[in-house]
């Protein structure tokens, strides 16, 4: 979500244009959840093409595409601007996911070797599940950084709108939605590591919207019951603010 906010401030600054082309190759894919790794190259999306694919299936190499013409520096800058100090991406996903299976991000190619390890849980972790060296932000941060956006508080309302509107189309039905009333609007992102699920976003509730972030480590099942342990947080908290 960082980097969707800091892609939409570049493009608003005038420093890149969400129409952009980018091609795709073979060696730009990055391994774990998404399809543009399994297309053949010659592909040419647009930065809001990545952008949908990234949020909405958390499609690795679109991400990395996102932020290798963002960069890090970027959205660490962006985030530093709304006061946002404990977000920080020192990673790329390829970085991230290398650094779990203990791989050497700086080597280059490893796709097939990453997905075969990332497939068999290999790997100490490394720093990817080091708190203070990883991506990484709090709870608080995010439901603050979902504020701003829902209050047209940062860039501008169009930008704003746009960035919910990809929230909404997120395919996963889990976790923050999974057992709200059905029809109720959510616009969130998931996130998936090690032993780590997450999510947050904007329910709108018929008596308001409001901000709810879940985030969980140190998971001992790693599995199914994990989405549905956070589904349950998520109506509880639903409960508790519409009811």
């Amino acid at each position: 979500m960082p980097l969707l906010v800091a892609l939409y401030a570049e493009a608003l600054a005038g420093r890149l244009d969400l129409g952009e082309r980018v091609g795709y190759r073979a060696d730009t894919r990055v391994a774990g959840s998404g399809v543009l790794q399994f297309l053949d190259d010659g592909l040419n999306p647009t930065l809001r093409d990545l952008a949908v694919l990234m949020m909405t299936v958390s499609d690795n190499t679109a991400t990395d595409l996102v932020l290798e013409r963002v960069t890090k520096d970027r959205v660490n800058a962006t985030m530093r601007e709304y006061g946002l100090r404990s977000i920080a991406v020192p990673f790329g996903t390829r970085e991230m996911l290398m650094e779990l299976v203990d791989m050497d991000p700086a080597q280059p190619g490893g796709y097939d070797e990453l997905r075969r390890r990332l497939r068999a849980s290999a790997g100490s972790g490394g720093r990817s599940i080091v708190p203070a060296e990883t991506d990484r932000t709090t709870p608080r941060e995010m439901c603050r950084l979902l504020e701003l956006l829902a209050t047209d508080a940062i860039l501008d309302a169009g930008s704003c709108r746009a960035i919910l509107e990809i929230m909404e189309r997120i395919q996963s039905g889990t976790r923050l939605p999974g057992l709200l009333p059905k029809g109720t609007v959510v616009a969130h992102k998931t996130g998936s590591l090690r032993r780590t699920r997450n999510d947050v976003g904007i329910v709108r509730a018929p008596n308001g919207a409001y901000a709810v972030a879940i985030f969980t480590r140190e998971l001992v099942r790693d599995n199914v019951d994990d989405e549905r342990a956070i589904a349950a947080m998520s109506l509880a908290v639903y409960e508790a603010l519409a009811g």
